[in-house]
């Protein structure tokens, strides 16, 4: 369906929210499914539809999920992707290689070797044409380039868009702040972000998550306005864009976390076990996996924790929650869920699979899941942040599963040491295990001491999230973008 033809759906008359009648307009793009937790679950929309009109820009098209937002909104619009320009499209793939060069984070390192072995791999001319993309992104790769590549880039997708829908719609809506809740992974918000920046409207960029200035690509979108989660991501921000005016990013947090500190949210510990089918009396470890073309074989992992922990001797025996990555499943992970080992357990994922997004109810189960586990087992992810928020036990695995054999490139260490992630490993808020039996005497320490580690638990949350670990993002955010459109 082209974005032109798209029908607006107006919330109608009789159910118009009371601040409806407010003069403050804003715009907010969710142009990912994982957006709709952080702005349509959390507090943000209904805060800020108290002061503001507010329309709403969705590529997700569930209605159970929009339901959530119809109360705060007063129009609903269904986008999506729009195609891009051979031509414009070329030009990003080549400003965005040369940016990795530039840049040359752990990730960025990683991801030119999986680029450079898949090239090798396929030969023939698919190599040669990555091996002139090689040579020129390293040709490339400096400030000066970067900023006069961008300008074109932007330049050119404006020129050969492929749609006029978004010119006639800001031209009708008369928008105080256009916000894109996801700067990245989310294609069907740039074309509505470019428009309205081309045509002086005032922009603001949420970065998504921790890692995003360090493992993803260039920023190509124009913003006028920025928001981050902490104030080491602002500086990071402003060291890599040096035009972006400090006074234009604001800390507000992630609106992710707030979920933690809202009780609305947590299932009490025997109506939690009674779910997903396990014995209250007893505690149970989280192990979250990651997406399994990143973390190859990780079900040999699983399988190591559940042989260990049937060989430990406490007076409680530990039981197995084992929450699958829904982007990623590999057929033997899929295996050993369907094998119902006792005192294991595969909960459910209940996300709405087409657009990747956790529904309400998974949330809920998300959220009591961290609350009442004794400790976390996870590679190197965002699950290791919210434990210490907890201030629970967290074991990063900084080794290879067993009887795996996998390339430096794709083994499990290179996640532990990628630049977002290597500060919490030598913070001591989290213990890393490099052999199975460090892992073993991780669960006995993190079962039976779990406040050991308490005081560099606390000392990382201080450091990492500052003020903003109050549960209080949504708030902030709200109140920053009102801020910004009433500037306006």
């Amino acid at each position: 369906m082209n974005t032109a033809t798209q029908i607006s759906k107006r919330v109608p008359a009789g159910h118009r929210p009371e601040t409806a009648r407010r003069q403050l307009r804003v715009v907010i793009v969710v142009p990912r499914g994982e957006a709709v937790r952080n702005f349509i679950y959390s507090d943000t929309l209904r805060l800020l539809s108290r002061r503001a009109k507010v329309v709403l820009l969705s590529v997700v098209t569930n209605e159970a999920i929009l339901a959530k937002a119809r109360p705060y909104v007063e129009e609903i619009v269904i986008i999506e992707e729009q195609p891009v320009h051979p031509a414009a499209a070329y030009l990003r793939t080549l400003v965005e290689h040369a940016h990795d060069r530039w840049l040359w984070s752990q990730v960025a390192q990683n991801n030119w070797e999986l680029r450079a072995r898949r090239a090798r791999q396929a030969g023939g001319l698919q190599h040669l044409q990555w091996l002139g993309v090689a040579a020129a992104s390293r040709l490339l790769a400096n400030p000066l380039c970067l900023r006069a590549l961008t300008a074109c880039e932007q330049s050119l997708q404006w020129r050969l868009r492929s749609s006029r829908f978004y010119d006639h719609f800001f031209a009708r809506c008369h928008p105080d702040l256009v916000f894109n809740a996801s700067h990245i992974h989310g294609p069907a918000g740039e074309l509505p972000l470019r428009v309205a920046h081309r045509l002086g409207l005032p922009t603001a960029g949420f970065i998504f998550s921790w890692d995003n200035l360090t493992s993803r690509s260039r920023i190509l979108v124009p913003y006028r306005y920025w928001l981050v989660w902490h104030e080491p991501m602002k500086q990071q921000l402003l060291h890599l864009y040096p035009k972006i005016r400090p006074d234009h990013v604001f800390v507000t947090g992630t609106p992710q976390m707030d979920f933690l500190f809202q009780p609305q949210w947590l299932l009490s510990r025997p109506e939690l076990c009674r779910r997903i089918g396990l014995d209250p009396a007893r505690p149970f470890i989280l192990y979250t996996t990651g997406v399994d073309r990143h973390f190859p074989r990780e079900h040999l992992h699983v399988a190591s924790v559940i042989n260990l922990l049937g060989q430990l001797r406490l007076p409680q025996k530990p039981q197995l929650v084992v929450r699958i990555y829904i982007k990623g499943i590999s057929p033997q992970m899929q295996a050993l869920a369907e094998r119902r080992l006792p005192d294991v357990v595969f909960p459910p994922m209940l996300w709405d699979l087409a657009w990747a997004t956790p529904r309400p109810e998974d949330l809920e189960l998300y959220c009591s899941l961290v609350h009442h586990a004794a400790l976390s087992i996870n590679a190197a992810s965002t699950v290791s942040l919210e434990f210490i928020l907890k201030d629970k036990p967290v074991i990063n695995l900084d080794y290879d599963p067993p009887g795996s054999r996998l390339a430096p490139c794709d083994g499990f260490k290179r996640h532990i040491r990628f630049d977002h992630f290597w500060p919490v490993a030598r913070s001591g808020a989290t213990m890393v295990a490099t052999s199975e039996a460090d892992l073993r005497k991780m669960l006995i320490r993190g079962l039976t001491q779990p406040a050991a580690d308490h005081p560099a638990r606390q000392q990382f949350v201080a450091d990492f999230f500052g003020f903003t670990a109050d549960g209080q993002s949504s708030l902030r955010t709200a109140e920053t973008l009102l801020r910004l459109a009433a500037n306006h």
